[in-house]
């Protein structure tokens, strides 16, 4: 556990122990029964620089004898006079009330900051009383990185440019300027890019005659401005339409019986809707229930759906043709794919021998009494032996 760590757990503690976690100065015994409670620090670990809030609430208890003004509530460095932040006057609190008081700084350098925040409130009767809690605040120096990267949205028209921040401070003021052959193009802004996250924007791109479009984007963060910058290769953000084909695909023959089943795979990058596939009346060739058409829907693109069919076929056909119906940038496309029934797996029918000559259940086969039946008599015949010995005897 570092350092860090453990003065997190002393605070932890600190709240649990209430109203004991605040070290009281009091001019006589019946003092009022003041609290401090919900030390919060935002943001957890800060920058330098970058302001700090940090926030208590003050509480006088119910069973408190008196109400209490809160004169001071300041941020200083332990056993010295150093003061980061202060703020006065913050008016009463009768007994069962509370109130919160954020106190806002900033540090200049980085590291491990030991502080003391200290609250100063004064009775009814002019008495003053002070409260301490201990804060603990680490500082990092910022880190700017960012960058750029480019796709299509989903609407399918122009470029989509994302700026993520991968540093650990806020980028502000963002705009990404667009450029082609050294001339501008397009301007957007963007919202601030908080600590690992990112923000989109659109641009109009479908009707520039040139190839290469520079996207640069400036912003603030740590101080000072930044810039990050990407070329992008507007063929290469041509979207592939969508086009469904049948992959993986099983085939079972039981007789004149045909299943098939597989993924329906759209090979491009945009979606299909109304994808159907089904058996079409062929040369030896016909739908058969319960799935000789079988409706999928949407898929996305570079996504597959299972799919399921029945037909029949003669003993001499080959293949089995399968349609494929869906809608694509607004269009119909039908196309049909041949699926072999050279690998197909044979099935035998209950009742029917299989290709490997074995009697299926339920069947009755060549050649004599089945081995149950014989086993079954011999049984018998014995029992009945054993009977006649027995009375012989």
């Amino acid at each position: 556990m570092n350092w860090s760590t453990s003065l997190r757990v002393l605070v932890v503690l600190s709240l649990l122990l209430g109203s004991s976690g605040a070290v009281a100065t009091t001019a006589s015994a019946a003092g009022p029964a003041v609290q401090m409670s919900v030390v919060t620090i935002s943001p957890e670990d800060p920058n330098t620089g970058e302001t700090v809030t940090i926030e208590t609430t003050i509480s006088n208890l119910e069973n408190s004898p008196s109400t209490v003004n809160v004169r001071d509530v300041f941020v200083r460095v332990p056993g010295t006079t150093r003061e980061y932040a202060r703020v006065e006057e913050l008016g009463s609190i009768a007994p069962g009330g509370s109130v919160t008081v954020p106190v806002r700084t900033s540090f200049e350098s980085p590291g491990q900051k030991r502080l003391t925040l200290k609250v100063v409130v004064q009775d009814d009767a002019g008495e003053y009383y002070s409260y301490t809690y201990p804060v603990y605040v680490e500082v990092s120096d910022p880190t700017v990185r960012a960058s750029l990267s480019a796709g299509t949205p989903e609407s399918g028209s122009g470029t989509e440019l994302t700026l993520t921040n991968f540093g650990n401070t806020n980028l502000t003021d963002v705009e990404i300027a667009a450029t082609a052959d050294g001339e501008p193009i397009e301007r957007n802004f963007l919202f601030d890019v908080g600590p690992g996250s990112s923000q989109s924007t659109v641009f109009d791109t479908d009707d520039l005659e040139t190839d290469t479009v520079t996207f640069t984007a400036t912003y603030s963060a740590g101080g000072g401005s930044h810039t990050t910058s990407l070329d992008v290769d507007l063929d290469d953000q041509t979207p592939v339409t969508g086009e469904i084909r049948l992959t993986g695909v099983e085939v079972t023959r039981s007789g004149t019986g045909i299943t098939i089943q597989g993924d329906a795979a759209n090979l491009g990058t945009t979606d299909t809707q109304s994808v159907l596939v089904r058996v079409p009346d062929a040369d030896g060739v016909s739908p058969a229930p319960p799935s000789g058409e079988y409706f999928i829907g949407a898929i996305e693109g570079s996504e597959f759906a299972r799919f399921e069919l029945t037909a029949h076929a003669e003993s001499d056909v080959s293949s089995v043709p399968v349609e494929i119906s869906y809608i694509v940038d607004n269009e119909r496309v039908t196309t049909t794919q041949q699926v072999s029934l050279d690998a197909a797996v044979v099935s035998a029918p209950d009742g029917e021998a299989d290709s490997g000559g074995q009697q299926s259940p339920g069947g009755s086969g060549a050649g004599g009494l089945p081995l149950i039946a014989i086993g079954g008599g011999i049984v018998v015949l014995a029992l009945v032996a054993f009977g006649v010995y027995r009375w012989r005897q």
